[in-house]
């Protein structure tokens, strides 16, 4: 037997205990739930826009060694150095294709060449503007936001062809037919000629 009056206040003190506590963490959640609305939940973050895809002949090959006496055509100065490719590896990359009309030329010619987002990204310098030089000195950049969207291209055939020296070749730079502003005179120093250098604008 308990002692007189004991056991029964150990079992009502025990009564009362559980609902009161049961009652506080009620409270509580309500009160967390309250504080925490959606409004104060941070929004997922929005996804990059993703870029447009382009007319690609054909996507990226395996990358060839250069051979014994290979000549260089062209050069990607990046972050990490410069990388020298020949032709052969330059049409290991992906390649676009299109028909448009050479402003100083004055003819519509169909050319193939990679594109240059392409060729910054496998430079490590994707997204930044691009300078590019030619053999003979003359330099022009490129803004990223036109190279990004458009598949403007050094290439490297016309009408199915190696690009002759009279035709600005062997390696030059083409702009697509659109957008329109492409074919006003203001971007005629984009089209460069003989063009052997690729790299970042600081």
């Amino acid at each position: 037997m308990f002692p007189p009056n004991l056991a029964p206040r150990r079992t009502l003190t025990r009564v009362r205990l559980i609902p009161s506590a049961l009652i506080a963490l009620l409270i509580g959640a309500a009160s967390l739930g309250a504080a925490v609305r959606p409004s104060a939940i941070p929004a997922t973050p929005p996804k990059a826009a993703a870029l447009p895809a382009f007319p690609y002949v054909h996507g990226a090959r395996p990358m060839p060694r250069a051979l014994p006496g290979e000549r260089t055509v062209f050069t990607l100065e990046g972050p990490s150095g410069e990388q020298d490719l020949t032709l052969r590896q330059l049409q290991a990359l992906p390649a676009v294709r299109y028909a448009t009309t050479h402003l100083q030329l004055k003819r519509t010619l169909t050319y193939q060449g990679v594109p240059l987002r392409d060729l910054a990204a496998r430079g490590g310098f994707a997204g930044k503007d691009l300078r590019i030089s030619a053999s003979n000195g003359f330099s022009a950049v490129i803004r990223a936001a036109d190279y990004l969207k458009e598949p403007i291209m050094l290439a490297y055939l016309q009408d199915g062809q190696p690009i002759s020296i009279l035709d600005k070749g062997p390696l030059t730079v083409v702009l697509p037919p659109g957008p329109t502003r492409f074919t006003s005179p203001t971007y005629a120093s984009a089209w460069v000629w003989f063009a052997v250098r690729v790299a970042p604008v600081p």
